[in-house]
């Protein structure tokens, strides 16, 4: 028997700004500066939408929200990825697992791991034993290591689609 794999990858970055709140995996984090974004600039989450659409060939994030369009001002990005996982249900697509990487020198996050992962398995409607947050400080290098701002990758794995001979 042979199934219908695919691996997505996701990547996004924020700069870092003044009187924005700071949101990774929809979970708002203290910190005296927020992400700079059209919705609420959580790179973690778009950077699994990214992957998630990448997987199953569906283009970009923008092609699904486009900056710039009102609709989507300052809206929650667990409500984007909830869109796209709805678009992947339709075309009987299943999540297997998301494992992600946020890159940032500060703030600290491991004590928002768990709350991360609760709130994207939500969002993917899977197993919270299929979602993996973890971060890194980049050890001080480039953007992030500056403190200009926070990236995050993701990689997905999906498994069926509508043609199985894909």
């Amino acid at each position: 028997m042979t199934t219908n794999l695919r691996i997505g990858y996701g990547y996004d970055a924020h700069p870092l700004v003044s009187g924005r709140r700071l949101v990774l995996g929809g979970v708002e984090m203290l910190f005296e500066k927020g992400l700079e974004g059209w919705s609420d600039g959580d790179c973690l989450t778009h950077a699994v939408i990214e992957a998630l659409i990448g997987a199953a060939g569906l283009g970009s994030i923008g092609t699904y929200f486009p900056p710039g369009d009102e609709r989507f001002k300052g809206v929650s990005s667990l409500s984007l990825l909830f869109k796209i996982v709805q678009e992947l249900k339709q075309a009987h697509w299943k999540i297997v697992n998301v494992d992600t990487t946020v890159v940032a020198i500060e703030p600290k996050m491991k004590d928002n791991f768990e709350a991360m992962r609760h709130k994207l398995s939500d969002a993917l409607g899977i197993e919270i034993g299929r979602v993996n947050v973890k971060a890194s400080t980049n050890n001080g290098l480039g953007f992030e290591g500056r403190g200009e701002g926070i990236a995050a990758y993701a990689v997905a794995m999906i498994e069926g689609g509508i043609n199985e001979n894909i």
